[in-house]
């Protein structure tokens, strides 16, 4: 892939990803398992964590960035935690106020430093693993630029132990938030992010899917979680709320990934416009349906009441999406006209000058 182009494509699963990551909240527990949901909206945060990798090692590969030294800067840093700290402090005082009004209590702790809100809701482990991101990911892609196949290697061995670990760790154990939170678990799947950047052709899937590594792990992936879904099976070294995504799977979402990037936009200009907007919004979209559902102002009862197969639960599950959207993309524009009107104070701002005086 060429990492001066911006790709459309990138946008776009990213709109569809929120969609999906939405959907699997709203859903009822029974509903969010069966095998269809698990090989489609289960997939959401996976396939953002692919197109994390795939982002920042287009971003660092266009810089021209080789050595950590050059990475850790004081830019580096100050432009992605303005990127992300701006919006999530206003969703932390929002979490705030929604958790006294609706809840009565909120916390403020240790896990407040890793991103846990005060009044938290499904996906705010995400949240923390992307700020843990911002720190990890250039060790990732200094390897991977020294030693490709190490690289990926030494990333899928260590999540895998990771996961066999958790088991055994008593603050990891029982779904924690420490094990749901940390960029262990997905430090193989970011690298695989990478390698689609210097392996992946655009305008063909061929030469992809002709490597060995990448049709090996497919089946893998594929084969376990058909066995997990359908078959019921579990595999007990592993946490269990979490069966169907780990390291066993994660050529499944890179395939899905791969495959949108080839083929994607399908549809015309404009809609394929919209999701490109919804995914550059994602981000947005995804701190207000933390705060939405975590306050319980979903619509997931009525879901859980009628089901799917009634009017009424169709048009719940659509309308919790278009409100989410709506109100994460008016967040989105919101921080952008906000900063805008902030630079042009800042470039209006009278400057004194100390020649006038003699004047």
């Amino acid at each position: 892939m060429d990492e001066s182009k911006h790709y459309i494509q990138i946008d776009i699963i990213k709109g569809l990803a929120i969609i999906a990551v939405i959907t699997l909240h709203v859903l009822p527990g029974n509903l969010a398992k069966i095998p269809l949901s698990i090989f489609t909206i289960e997939q959401a945060v996976p396939i953002f964590l692919v197109i994390m990798g795939l982002n920042a090692a287009m971003s660092f590969k266009r810089r021209g960035y080789i050595t950590l030294s050059q990475i850790y800067n004081t830019n580096y840093i100050k432009g992605r935690f303005k990127r992300l700290l701006y919006p999530f402090i206003v969703i932390f005082i929002l979490s705030a106020i929604l958790g006294l009004l609706f809840k009565g209590d909120l916390y403020i702790g240790f896990l407040s430093i890793l991103g846990y809100l005060p009044l938290s809701g499904p996906g705010n482990y995400f949240v923390s693993i992307i700020f843990q991101f911002v720190f990890v990911f250039p060790i990732l892609y200094y390897l991977y630029k020294k030693n490709p196949k190490f690289t990926l290697v030494l990333s899928f061995v260590l999540t895998f132990v990771f996961e066999i670990l958790a088991n055994q760790i008593p603050v990891l154990e029982n779904n924690s938030y420490l094990y749901r939170a940390c960029i262990l678990r997905y430090l193989f799947i970011i690298a695989l992010g990478v390698w689609t950047l210097d392996n992946f052709d655009i305008n063909s899937l061929k030469t992809v899917f002709k490597r060995k590594l990448i049709i090996m792990g497919l089946i893998v992936s594929v084969v376990y979680m058909i066995s997990i879904s359908v078959f019921n099976w579990n595999f007990i070294h592993f946490q269990p709320a979490w069966q169907p995504r780990n390291v066993l799977s994660f050529f499944y979402p890179l395939a899905i990934c791969l495959v949108g990037l080839r083929y994607l936009p399908l549809v015309s200009e404009k809609i394929s416009g919209l999701f490109g907007f919804i995914g550059r919004a994602s981000y947005h979209i995804f701190l207000v349906q933390i705060i939405v559902f975590g306050s319980g102002l979903s619509m997931a009862s009525t879901i859980e009441e009628f089901g799917l197969q009634h009017i009424y639960g169709i048009t719940s599950l659509i309308s919790n999406i278009i409100i989410l959207i709506i109100v994460g993309s008016l967040f989105f524009i919101l921080e952008i006209k906000f900063k805008e009107y902030i630079s042009k104070k800042i470039i209006q701002k009278p400057t004194f000058d100390i020649s006038k005086i003699f004047h």
